[in-house]
Parts: C-alpha cells; sequence; structure tokens
C-alpha cells in the first residue's frame, strides 16, 4: 500500500515536471537567453560644474564639420565665452571670442559678428582698457555702417564717444556725437540715443567751462528728449550732470536742487548706484554751503549702500567724499586717511582691471583639434547558461525509473 503511495506521488512530480518543460518556451532546444543592451552617453554637463559643461560644448564642437558649420561652431564657442568669463578665465573666454568673430566673418554672418565684437569691445570697456575698447567700437561701427544699419551705428557712436572722453580725446569725442546730431544716421525717431548725445556734448562743454552751452544743451534738448522716451534713467543723468555745471559755478541753491531731483528719481527707480553717486554730490554741496551733519548723513547712508554692494569704485568715491568732508572741518588726520582709503580701493580695481585685460591680450584663435570622445564603460550582453539539455535528460531518466518501478509492481 505504501509503496503504490509512494509510486503515485512520484509519477505526479514527473508528470508535473514535463508539463512545465513543454509551457515554458525560454526551455526551448537552442535558445540563448540575453538581457536588451541600451548604451546611453552619460550626462556629462553637470548644471554646477563648469568644467563639464565645457567639456560637452568641445564634444559637440569636435562633431561639426569645420568647413560648412560655421554659424553652429560659432554659437557654440560664444556660449564657452560666457562660462569662461564667469568663472574669470578671461584669456581662455577671449580666445573663444576671437574664434567666434571669425567664424562668423567667414560664414558671412554680420548680425552674429557684431555681437561677438561687441562682447570683446564691452569687455575693455568694462576694464578700463581704453584703447582696446577703442579699436573694437570703431571695427564695430565700420561694420555696422557698410551693413547700413543706421540705429545700431548711432548707439555705437555714442559708446565710443564715451570712449574717447575718457581719454579725453575731445575732439574726436565730439565729431562722433555731432554725426548722431546732425542725423547722419537718420535716427530721429531714437530720441534717447539723441539725447545721450547731448548729454555727452554738454559734459565736454562742462570740463571746457563752457557752462552756458552745457546747461543749454541738456535744459533744451536733453531732457526734453528723455522725457518724451519716458527714460527715467536718462533723467536722472542730466539731473546730475546739471548739478555739477552749477556747482563748479558755485551756484549751491541749484546744484543742491538737482542733486536732489537725481536722488529722488533714483530711489523711485531702486538704482542703488545712481543713489549713491547722488549722495556723495549732495555732500559736496553741503560741505560747500558748511551744513556738515547733513552731509555726513548723506556719506554715512551712501557708505553702507557701496558696502552692501561691494562696489570697490563706489566705496572709492564714498571714501574720496569723506576726504572732503573731514578736510573742510579741519580734521585733517582723517582726511588723509580717507583719502589714502580712496586711492587704494581705486589701485585694486585698477590692478584687477590690468590683470583681466593682460589675460585677454594673450589670447589667440582657437584652433581646430580633434577632441578625444566621451569615454564610456563597455557593456557586454549578459548570457544565461542554457541547462534544456541537462533538464531533458533527468526527466527522460526519471520516467525511465518510472517505468522500472511500474513494471516491478505489476510483478
Amino acid at each position: 500500500m505504501v509503496y503504490t503511495e509512494r509510486l503515485n506521488l512520484f509519477m505526479k512530480v514527473l508528470y508535473l515536471a514535463i508539463a512545465l518543460f513543454l509551457l515554458n518556451p525560454s526551455l526551448s532546444f537552442g535558445q540563448v537567453i540575453m538581457d536588451s543592451i541600451e548604451l546611453v552617453v552619460p550626462d556629462v554637463a553637470s548644471p554646477n560644474d563648469p568644467q563639464a559643461k565645457i567639456k560637452a560644448i568641445r564634444v559637440t564642437i569636435a562633431t561639426l564639420n569645420h568647413n560648412t558649420q560655421l554659424v553652429e561652431e560659432g554659437d557654440l564657442r560664444i556660449e564657452l565665452s560666457e562660462i569662461m568669463f564667469k568663472e574669470g578665465w578671461s584669456k581662455k573666454a577671449f580666445s573663444e571670442l576671437l574664434t567666434a568673430e571669425m567664424l562668423f566673418h567667414k560664414a558671412g554672418d554680420s548680425d552674429k559678428r557684431e555681437d561677438a565684437i561687441a562682447r570683446m569691445a564691452a569687455f575693455y570697456k568694462a576694464n578700463n582698457a581704453l584703447a582696446d575698447a577703442e579699436k573694437y567700437y570703431t571695427l564695430l561701427l565700420q561694420v555696422q555702417e557698410t551693413q547700413q544699419k543706421f540705429a545700431e551705428a548711432a548707439k555705437t557712436a555714442n559708446i565710443l564717444a564715451g570712449v574717447l572722453m575718457k581719454r579725453q580725446e575731445v575732439k574726436k569725442a565730439s565729431g562722433y556725437l555731432n554725426t548722431i546730431i546732425t542725423n547722419k544716421y537718420d535716427v530721429p525717431n531714437d530720441k534717447s540715443t539723441l539725447a545721450d548725445a547731448y548729454v555727452k556734448l554738454a559734459e565736454i562743454r562742462r570740463v571746457q567751462k563752457k557752462y552756458k552751452q552745457a546747461e543749454s544743451l541738456i535744459l533744451r534738448k536733453a531732457l526734453g528728449l528723455y522725457r518724451s522716451a519716458d527714460n527715467m534713467v536718462g533723467r536722472v543723468n542730466c539731473f546730475d550732470v546739471l548739478g555739477h555745471i552749477y556747482l563748479e559755478q558755485k551756484r549751491h541753491s541749484e546744484a543742491k536742487w538737482f542733486f536732489i531731483q537725481a536722488n529722488t528719481l533714483a530711489r523711485n527707480l531702486n538704482d542703488e548706484k545712481g543713489i549713491v553717486v547722488s549722495l556723495v554730490n549732495l555732500s559736496k554741496v553741503k560741505v560747500a554751503i558748511k551744513d556738515y551733519s547733513l552731509a555726513a548723513r548723506d556719506l554715512k547712508e551712501a557708505s553702507a549702500i557701496a558696502a552692501k554692494l561691494n562696489n570697490l569704485n563706489l566705496l572709492a568715491d564714498v571714501k574720496e567724499g569723506y576726504a572732503n568732508y573731514y578736510s573742510r572741518t579741519g580734521n585733517k588726520v582723517a582726511a588723509k586717511t580717507s583719502e589714502r582709503g580712496s586711492v587704494k580701493l581705486t589701485d585694486s580695481v585698477s590692478r584687477m582691471m590690468t590683470s583681466q585685460t593682460e589675460s585677454a591680450h594673450m589670447a589667440q584663435v582657437v584652433p581646430n583639434e580633434p577632441v578625444a570622445p566621451v569615454a564610456i564603460a563597455e557593456e557586454k550582453p549578459i548570457i544565461r547558461k542554457n541547462y534544456t539539455l541537462e533538464i531533458a535528460t533527468a526527466i527522460f531518466f526519471l520516467f525511465l525509473l518510472g517505468a522500472f518501478l511500474l513494471k516491478r509492481k505489476k510483478e
């Protein structure tokens, strides 16, 4: 009885094994089981890793056709320059700009070439490298005039005049301003550009001590144009220039009034730099009229804002304001200390600018060198070993054993 039960159990297990073998397609003879493989390029450009971004862009550049995809490569090199400037790598950044300008020029894309030149000019202007700034703004102006882009040319001529004024090349600056005022560039509707030219010309007349001409240019020309253009920043600049015109003539009440207007508008615009400048200017007027307590209050507020902005140029201006205040109030020691502080800050800014400029001077066009592809770990297909033959053999022997036992039971 026990023997019969065991035999029946064995036969059930045997039949179940056979059924599983036949119903499972993955165990059919000769089949190799392989996992599907998908090779994915890793994301090498982490959003917070400038080196990774640069590497990814260079890999993309290496895939381009350097004879036909000039604009695409130029765009990528502009992107590289932006990353590099943010990291303070001026030499490398400027090399990318030089290369982009060359590529756009070869491709005949004047708009993008102008953008590249403007970036280089603005870099030198920001770092007070005025000779280099003049060179690139002059080139930009020539390109715009050739393309008959007169509105853009007028704006560039305005900036170029400002650069020349800083270089004390008044005659050249006046020439560019007069081309705008006499409408060489046909910009009667660009009121802000025209007003900017009048303000710069007024500044030149002020330096030349031609105060009536300077005053007239602001009051009769620039202010009305800025008002029509709803340009509040331009109006702040007008009030600032007028304040200086009257301060230099010792017309203190008028100077104070215009500096107050500049300060009020700057506060309305939340222009913290403008607020600091107007406060320092107001302190000069108040010191001149011996209103020392109010002058000290203005300088204290200006110092706090400049420190918050961490703007070394503004801090130097505030120090200069304090030097004037202490000198006029008889505190010679404090006056000298403030004066030295102003000079020290100015020198610090100058050294940083010089360092940036020298780095840019060493920049060269980037050669088209092959870039090594991103390394990707090789993935091999996973092959599972096939035990089909072994399982079939085992079932066959179990079947024989079952037949043998069945025969023995019958005997």
